[in-house]
């Protein structure tokens, strides 16, 4: 499991519903994670919430991905998996590909590009 950022748990926050792989995320802040395996990455929102400073004796929150696990999930999403035409230096989210409608949710790292598509909800 990858946390996807370094120290802190990488978070996303929506003030509106969004639509990923089916399912509602519901406005919040959320951690997220990549479950890789090869040529099949796996984009995970997560409802554990993410330790500011850590703390091994907090079992509540998680600090990167120790002690992760999946009963906390809210929705796993399969990625598209590509190779940029230029080098990212430093790990990158980003949302990509926008409209009114949705977009891309995107992480970016030396040539490599894998993204989740979602729709704004209701």
């Amino acid at each position: 499991m990858w946390r996807a950022g370094a120290n802190v748990s990488t978070q996303l926050k929506t003030e509106v519903p969004l639509l990923i792989n089916g399912k509602t995320v519901a406005p919040g802040t959320y951690t997220m994670f990549i479950d890789l395996k090869a040529n099949n990455w796996t984009e995970i929102v997560s409802s554990w919430k993410a330790q500011t400073r850590y703390d091994p004796n907090n079992k509540a929150e998680l600090w990167g991905a120790y002690n992760y696990t999946p009963d906390k999930d809210v929705v796993r999403a399969p990625m598209t998996v590509g190779t940029l035409p230029w080098s990212v230096d430093q790990l990158t989210w980003a949302f990509t590909d926008m409209s009114d409608a949705g977009g891309k949710i995107t992480l970016m790292w030396d040539k490599t590009v894998a993204s989740v598509p979602f729709r704004v909800g209701s």
